[in-house]
């Protein structure tokens, strides 16, 4: 068994924790309230939705798209020059539906009302890694991104026979083109390598009957949806990990279900995400026992993890790096401000090296170490300068002002300015998810009393800047 932690035990840092690793972080004041509720009662309040959330771009509530109308166009009569405008112009009206789209996810990030729903949504886009790079509809990529939401706390089974049919990986896996005679094996290889299975647990034999019975897979180009074409689908029989039939694609995908090692795959990197690297090998036969004979679920599985010793041990605390999106979600929660507005929130996440929506390749993310970098580094530490307000960009980083500064007598009351212990306790809860944090808190000390007295607002804002700019700011 995955030893629970006792409830007794369950202390503020764990609160802190709690929110950092199911979300990205909390004020202080949702911290104590989380910690208020009692282990069971925090970890239950992660599955529960926060109010209304704000609605996806208007363009989403209409399957037309840009590009569909200038494929449509192409069949007019154009000449070169009036398809190649028509294209310019399609293509960029699909990036600038980009940007609104990845503004709206990030805002739904930072507004926290459901941050495990929209935390897990974040893994499932880097495990079903598509990007907009080679899909170029935005229609397709806000689809996806509702599908992995839809079941994200829910059914990893439903979840993997819906990405069988969802028109972005159909595109960016080339799984449009696969038919009878002709399938195309990238699809099913993917499936098998990156979604389910991992390396070396299927067999070039399997990728390529596995191959066979997912011919067919289409999108309709009206109504922009999946459309089954039985005129190009293999029905010939399949032999597949060791069974034969006349086999499609939810067949695959049961059977594929059905391997011990599925539920492994996924349980490991469910941990990976949310608790540290390399789980032990009794935390991961206890974790995908309970993944498997859930079916699938995956809210079982989250609630063993957060329940478990594990979870809450000095391997698993402060000790993963930010990825760019917490880092600087975590960062706006912090210092309660909104996000930057585009393109500078482009802009920075895309130095920092994590642009939702365009994952660098199939494998998504690498995450971890890859992260950080001698110039990212100095990047987080220039961006927190400028978030706090206590510095301007440099010109390399945008080329425009990003937002007004924060509001630091927020931040940094005013009644606290005076009392330099009460204030480094107070900066090391807000930063660093915990009112004890002894480390963090001689940092404060030492920062504050080398700020001229009394006060002000750049020197508070400067203060803050330098916590976010240590090594610790940059774990959770």
């Amino acid at each position: 068994m995955l030893p629970p932690i006792d409830p007794s035990a369950w202390t503020i840092d764990h609160a802190g924790h709690l929110l950092s690793r199911a979300g990205f972080g909390g004020p202080p004041e949702q911290i104590e309230a989380f910690h208020k509720l009692g282990l069971h009662g925090a970890v239950e309040a992660l599955f529960v939705g926060g109010g209304a959330q704000t609605p996806p771009p208007a363009w989403t509530h209409d399957a037309s798209s840009p590009r569909t109308e200038f494929n449509m166009t192409m069949k007019g009569a154009m000449n070169d020059d009036q398809k190649r405008e028509a294209f310019r112009q399609a293509r960029q009206v699909e990036r600038q539906r980009l940007l609104e789209l990845r503004s709206w996810w990030l805002g739904r990030m930072r507004e926290g009302r459901q941050p495990l729903l929209e935390k897990m949504t974040l893994f499932w886009h880097g495990h079903f890694a598509t990007s907009f790079t080679k899909v170029n509809v935005a229609y397709f990529m806000w689809q996806q991104n509702e599908t992995l939401r839809a079941y994200a706390l829910g059914s990893f089974h439903e979840m993997l026979r819906a990405m069988t049919r969802d028109p972005a990986m159909i595109r960016w896996l080339d799984l449009g083109k696969s038919k009878a005679g002709e399938p195309n094996e990238n699809f099913a290889r993917e499936v098998m390598e990156l979604f389910t299975l991992g390396e070396g647990h299927y067999t070039e034999d399997d990728i390529k009957e596995g191959a066979r019975a997912f011919t067919g897979h289409r999108i309709d180009p009206t109504t922009m949806e999946f459309v089954f074409q039985r005129r190009v689908h293999d029905y010939g029989d399949k032999k597949f990990m060791g069974r034969t039939g006349n086999f499609n694609a939810d067949d695959i995908v049961e059977i594929i279900l059905a391997q011990n090692q599925c539920a492994r795959f996924i349980a490991q990197r469910v941990w990976e995400y949310l608790a540290y690297e390399d789980p032990e090998p009794a935390v991961l036969d206890t974790i995908a026992a309970t993944f498997r004979d859930s079916k699938y679920e995956t809210k079982p599985l989250l609630r063993s993890i957060f329940l478990s010793q594990a979870f809450y041990s000095p391997r698993a605390m402060r000790t993963q790096i930010k990825g760019p999106v917490d880092w600087l979600v975590n960062a706006c929660i912090a210092l309660n401000t909104s996000l930057p507005a585009q393109p500078a929130l482009d802009a920075i996440l895309s130095r920092l090296g994590q642009l939702p929506f365009e994952p660098p390749n199939v494998r998504g993310w690498e995450g971890g170490k890859s992260w950080i970098s001698s110039s990212t580094l100095v990047l987080r530490y220039n961006l927190a300068g400028y978030l706090t307000g206590s510095r301007e960009p440099e010109a390399r980083v945008v080329n425009q002002r990003l937002r007004g500064p924060v509001d630091i007598s927020r931040v940094v009351p005013d009644s606290l300015r005076s009392n330099p212990d009460a204030l480094a306790d107070a900066l090391v809860f807000r930063f660093f998810g915990t009112p004890k944090f002894p480390k963090m808190q001689q940092r404060a000390r030492d920062v504050i009393a080398q700020t001229p007295q009394p006060i002000d607002d750049l020197e508070a804002a400067a203060i803050c800047q330098k916590l976010m700019s240590t090594p610790d700011f940059q774990l959770t």
